[in-house]
């Protein structure tokens, strides 16, 4: 008898090779803007980064092992964790004098920081387990 996430197979499967497409056009934008503008702090184009990092973190199989299923959960909670404190304590650092907090960390950051934590973290998980 087939589950009902057989037919996930397939959207699993497209969203690393999405995912890695959409973080190299996007890295390449980047190095784009640096080159020819001097500008590597584009809000968008990081967002887009991370989408694609997001989307190869939660690419493969629909998680038919339960051992790597709960090692990306608990990558990702680490990888929450650490950038909710050290974002909050950077942000009031950097917006310490202005009550308004402007020129802080914006989500786009967070995501970003939060999905490389999350990949180092299930790396060192997965081979410590």
């Amino acid at each position: 008898m087939k589950s009902k996430s057989q037919s996930l197979l397939p959207w699993f499967n497209v969203s690393f090779y999405l995912g890695v497409t959409l973080s190299m056009l996007t890295g390449g934008f980047l190095i784009f803007e640096i080159v020819n503008n001097g500008n590597w702090f584009v809000e968008s184009l990081l967002g887009q980064f991370g989408l694609g990092l997001l989307l190869i973190y939660f690419s493969g199989k629909p998680m038919i092992d339960e051992r790597i299923r709960l090692l990306k959960f608990k990558g990702l909670a680490i990888g929450f964790v650490i950038t909710c404190f050290s974002a909050t304590i950077v942000n009031y650092i950097i917006t310490y004098p202005d009550g308004n907090q402007k020129n802080g960390i914006s989500s786009y950051w967070f995501v970003l920081i939060c999905l490389l934590i999350a990949f180092i973290s299930f790396g060192i998980l997965k081979t410590r387990e």
